[in-house]
């Protein structure tokens, strides 16, 4: 497709350029740090914290609010069900940097059954007067070390075989110097609340908060895997809906900027309310793909290359939609531009990425069919070793293999990278690859 000079000075194009500018370096700069990390949403902060790394992060996390830390939390320290109480050290690494006092304070600032989670699963609470202590013998080396607490009431021991960067023992010692009555309440708890039914517990209010920014739950996500409406909604929305996400994060604005057909028709909506709309069902579709994917958001690398799967798919959508009311279209003029500007305001843009799933289906189709052929599966159930050392032959196992996955993806095409995935982004695309997948039964026929 090529350049279109309509996208370079548009709301969209304005609103992705703030965005970019966001960024960490760019941030640390800033005059008035705390004033712009404020102005920052959860998400993004979170991500502009990812992209940097925690150790170059310590100004902005000094400044986080509760609600910035409590997203930075719940994105980075669960895995689907289970919380990693290992996650959570790196983030409390950080802050111990700035001293015990903002190490303190910046676990308290957590969610409170986050501390209880965090506690119950690295540390094991006696009251002394009251609990059968298990004794100790000294000359065991694996014995797991204990310490009482500063006020005498508690003794700990550690429980977890995480290789934790800040000992919990450490974290506790800052929490009593901070808060000795809090810290006091905290271990009394631990002590007679069993770790599954605080794990439970803070598992639904952290997915209520995720709900919230667009991380729908796995199931409601696989939603995004499957056949698109053929009716377009019969109402839309023309505002953003009240939530957290309302911008685009930096990680996600890159991919964004490039020239496409969804970039095309996003700068020709110049409504302040459906611009603000349309990015925020754009964040949403991102959020939920990484769910669909089942990816963790701290590989910022690996969350930008969802972002380009979610745009591409879309473009993929639009196209399919464009080709079925216009098949004369051309997608290199302002026509196409002006039709996608039509329907980004008439669907969802889940239902758009749905139709561009859609329109690979066939291809995963054909590939199932044709590995019902002797010759076909033989070839590519061959062993590693045994296989060919031609670089083309390993650009077409890779070229299957992707579209066997739950979102057919075209890879194979780099010789240089022969795994690489992408999204089919555009109908001629889809249509080269059903030449490769007949070809390559023809050729394997042959043999």
């Amino acid at each position: 497709m090529t350049d279109n000079t309509i996208i370079e000075l548009t709301p969209f194009r304005a609103d992705l350029t703030r965005a970019l500018a966001r960024r960490g370096e760019r941030l640390l700069a800033a005059t008035h740090l705390a004033d712009e990390v404020a102005a920052l949403e959860p998400l993004e902060a979170y991500y502009i914290v990812r992209e940097m790394g925690l150790g170059q992060s310590l100004p902005i996390l000094l400044q986080l609010s509760e609600e910035q830390l409590e997203a930075c939390v719940d994105l980075d320290c669960w895995s689907r069900h289970d919380f990693a109480a290992d996650s959570l050290d790196e983030w409390l690494t950080a802050f111990s940097l700035a001293g015990p006092e903002t190490l303190a304070k910046s676990f308290f600032s957590l969610d409170y059954v986050v501390q209880l989670l965090f506690l119950a699963q690295t540390v094991t609470v006696y009251d002394p007067d009251m609990d059968d202590v298990p004794p100790q013998d000294n000359e065991e080396e694996n014995e797991p070390a204990r310490a009482m607490t500063p006020d005498g009431f508690y003794l700990l021991e550690l429980k977890t075989e995480l290789a934790l960067k800040i000992h919990p023992f450490t974290v506790l010692d800052a929490l009593y110097q901070y808060d000795l009555s809090a810290s006091h309440q905290l271990l009394s708890e631990v002590r007679v609340d069993l770790p599954m039914q605080i794990e439970e517990e803070a598992l639904r209010f952290r997915n209520g908060r995720m709900e919230d920014i667009g991380f729908v739950t796995p199931d409601e996500a696989d939603v995004f895997f499957s056949r698109p409406t053929t009716h377009q909604p019969l109402s839309r929305p023309q505002k953003p809906t009240d939530s957290p996400v309302t911008r685009v994060p930096s990680v996600y604005a890159g991919p964004l900027t490039e020239s496409t057909l969804l970039q095309q028709g996003l700068a020709l909506i110049t409504d302040h309310e459906c611009l603000a709309r349309l990015e925020q069902e754009i964040v949403w579709a991102i959020n939920s793909a990484i769910i669909a994917y089942g990816e963790k958001t701290k590989d910022t690398k690996q969350i930008t290359d969802i972002a380009e799967r979610v745009r591409d798919t879309i473009c993929l959508g639009l196209e399919a939609l464009i080709a079925k009311q216009d098949p004369d279209c051309l997608l290199d003029n302002a026509k196409a531009a002006g039709k996608a500007a039509e329907l980004l305001e008439a669907w969802y843009m889940s239902d758009l990425f749905r139709h561009g799933f859609a329109a690979t289906h066939g291809l995963q189709q054909e590939v199932r069919q044709a590995l019902r052929e002797p010759q076909f599966r033989a070839w590519y159930d061959l062993p590693d070793a045994e296989q060919s050392d031609e670089s083309g032959d390993r650009l077409e196992r890779a070229f299957v293999a992707a579209l066997l996955g739950r979102h057919p993806l075209r890879s194979g095409f780099d010789l240089a990278h022969p795994e690489e995935v992408k999204a089919f982004a555009c109908l001629a695309d889809v249509d080269v690859a059903h030449l490769r997948i007949k070809r390559l039964i023809q050729q394997l026929g042959q043999k």
